[in-house]
Formats: structure tokens, C-alpha cells, sequence
């Protein structure tokens, strides 16, 4: 007999596997409804003056990222380059990849969170002028930020795109 207990038990595993991966992309455009409009904007910057026995300097950057949908989620990281009037300053990476899900910032449904950021600044000779001008006088400078989050939402991921200034 071709059709025995242990084959049709066989066959309905093949079909609820191939079922639950052809369904999964479903399942998860479902869940991705509205990742598209968490906002991450610029709240703050603030320097932080290097100690005597440190070369580098700190800038304290502070995102507010807003949920507006209702669904709550997390984000993974935030890649950013910072801009002081019209100077490129780098790159730097906010990122909770190393901590479980569960423990990462969370933003609940119709909330704002702020994260903070410290960017490592030295002094160089192509960033001395504006070095100076963010020491003496932060308040007076142009920032700019733009870069990527990860948002999170159960079994999905968006990456968003972000430009803010301040």
C-alpha cells in the first residue's frame, strides 16, 4: 500500500512547511503596516569638553524618535553622519544589536522616546576652525544629521531614512 500512516503524516509536514514559508512574507507585510512613520528627528546637542589627559572631545546627540502608528517598536540601531555648519564631523553608529529584543529601547503606540548618541570628536587640522566654534560657542552652529534607523516590529524590520537639522 503506497499511502501508509507514517507517508501522509510525512506529506502533511512538506505541506504545513511550504505553507508557513510561502505564508510567512503575508504574515509579515501585515505586521510591517506603518513602520514608515516613526520619526527620528534631532532634540539636542550638547558638547562635552575633553578632560585634560584626553585628545577627544564629545558631542552629546540627542534623537527623538515619535511612533504614530499602533503598533509598538523597537530600533536596533542608528547610523548617522553629523554635519556642523556645512562641515562634515563623520559617522557614528547608536546601536543596541548586541542586546536581546526584549531589552532594546522600545517606543509604544502614539509615544516619543529620546535616545542619546555620543559622537567622539578630535581635533584635526581640516575641523580646527569649526572644533573652536563648537567649544566657545555650540548654540551658534548649524547641525545637520542624516542617516538610517532600524525599526523594529515583531517578525519585521524597515530600515528609514532620516534628515534633520537643528
Amino acid at each position: 500500500m503506497f499511502l501508509t500512516k507514517r507517508r501522509i503524516v510525512l506529506m502533511l509536514a512538506v505541506v504545513g512547511v511550504a505553507g508557513a514559508i510561502i505564508a510567512l512574507p503575508y504574515i509579515s507585510s501585515l505586521t510591517a503596516t506603518g513602520l514608515d512613520r516613526v520619526t527620528i528627528e534631532l532634540s539636542n546637542v550638547e558638547f562635552v569638553p575633553a578632560s585634560d589627559d584626553q585628545k577627544a572631545s564629545q558631542i552629546d546627540i540627542v534623537f527623538h524618535l515619535t511612533n504614530p502608528t499602533d503598533k509598538t517598536v523597537s530600533t536596533s540601531k542608528i547610523e548617522y553622519n553629523l554635519t556642523a555648519d556645512n562641515t562634515q564631523l563623520g559617522d557614528s553608529i547608536l546601536s543596541f544589536e548586541d542586546i536581546p529584543p526584549n531589552g532594546r529601547p522600545t517606543i509604544l503606540p502614539q509615544q516619543s522616546i529620546d535616545l542619546t548618541s555620543s559622537f567622539q570628536i578630535t581635533p584635526s587640522q581640516s575641523t580646527q576652525a569649526i572644533f573652536n566654534r563648537i567649544a566657545n560657542s555650540p548654540s551658534d552652529i548649524n547641525w545637520k544629521v542624516q542617516g538610517e534607523a532600524r525599526v523594529e516590529s515583531a517578525i519585521t524590520l524597515h530600515d528609514k531614512q532620516f534628515s534633520d537639522e537643528l
